[in-house]
């Protein structure tokens, strides 16, 4: 059951997640993540939401744009080896330690304070 009725449809305004509110950031262990960002309104926390396995960020369009309406900033990386992430060929390079150290290098450089996860096939 969907109460908000516009949730219900597979079409998406791809001004919700639109390419110029996507970011760049070299991690320190040298990876390039590529993510969207867009800044929480007064005192609402940041959504960083984590895709899993096939994905990337534009599967949380809805969540975004819900929420995004409600005042909550975001943080939506494309993950390690998929979008415009980098796409490492060594295994050791998808390590979770080394993921998790990653996306706090994110959070850094954005100064989120207050973080809600959200993540699937994690």
């Amino acid at each position: 059951y969907v109460k908000d009725k516009s949730l219900q449809t597979d079409s998406w305004d791809s001004t919700t997640m639109d390419q110029s509110s996507y970011k760049d950031l070299k991690t320190s262990r040298g990876i390039n993540y590529h993510y969207f960002f867009s800044a929480p309104k007064a005192n609402k926390a940041t959504i960083l939401c984590l895709h899993g396995f096939p994905s990337t960020s534009s599967d949380w369009r809805f969540v975004v744009e819900y929420f995004g309406e409600r005042g909550y900033g975001f943080i939506v990386p494309d993950m390690l080896g998929y979008g415009g992430t980098d796409k490492p060929t060594t295994p050791d390079s998808y390590r979770m330690k080394l993921m998790v150290v990653d996306i706090v290098d994110i959070l850094d450089a954005e100064k989120a304070e207050t973080v809600i996860v959200l993540s699937h096939d994690w």
